[in-house]
């Protein structure tokens, strides 16, 4: 185990996961999604019931396995190990999510034993997956800080309609209204933009969008 307060590396992380991986010279573009699949990812998980809950077919919607079936064992085998949260229609208990209510994938259980816990894929394939769950641990993080951003806007807008309609009219107040009406809708499009679409880069996306994956501490 790390020393405390040491940075967590992901090379080594991931050289310790997956045989053969210090030799990729090509690591980090390897295993990024490309933008036309994390787009294709973030579309199909919200066609599900719980979006923020990674679906059975996410591994065979990014093109990282070749069957569903492939798919839903991948997804069972992460489920098993702790490593992401199934949706509570699975029918396979949610558990606790990893912070707050929102975030469902935790990498922090990634360990040396995942190479064989999914030895029926490629070692490329699984490098892919590891990518993916990056990219979507980071996804729930971002919709999770729009929650909050959400929920601030719309404590002010009750905060607004408690106060006497008169009052707030005499002071402008029509003009905040439109303003937080105004911030609430920015809030709504940013939810649904796909990454390629974002102004921002995402992290685990293709070349040229950000193949920095995140610091994590031990």
């Amino acid at each position: 185990m790390a020393a405390p307060n040491k940075k967590f590396s992901w090379t080594r992380l991931i050289t310790n996961a997956i045989p053969n991986f210090a030799n990729d010279a090509n690591t980090s573009q390897d295993i990024n999604l490309s933008p036309a699949h994390a787009d294709l990812l973030f579309t199909y998980q919200q066609t599900l019931s719980y979006p923020r809950y990674l679906g059975e077919n996410a591994f065979f919607i990014t093109g990282i396995v070749g069957a569903e079936s492939v798919s839903l064992k991948v997804w069972k085998g992460l489920v098993k190990n702790g490593i992401i949260l199934p949706s509570p229609e699975s029918g396979k208990g949610g558990g606790n999510p990893v912070k707050g209510e929102q975030v469902t994938v935790n990498t922090r259980n990634i360990t040396s034993n995942f190479a064989n816990q999914h030895a029926t894929i490629s070692v490329h394939a699984q490098r892919k997956v590891v990518g993916l769950l990056f990219f979507w641990e980071e996804e729930c993080v971002r919709l999770s800080l729009l929650d909050s951003e959400e929920e601030e806007i719309l404590a002010a807008v009750r905060e607004r309609e408690g106060v006497g309609r008169g009052q707030v009219e005499g002071e402008g107040g029509e003009s905040g209204g439109r303003d937080l009406e105004v911030a609430l809708e920015s809030v709504r499009i940013r939810r649904g933009l796909v990454p390629s679409k974002r102004a921002e880069d995402t992290a685990n996306v293709g070349v040229g969008r950000g193949h920095e994956l995140p610091g994590y501490v031990r």
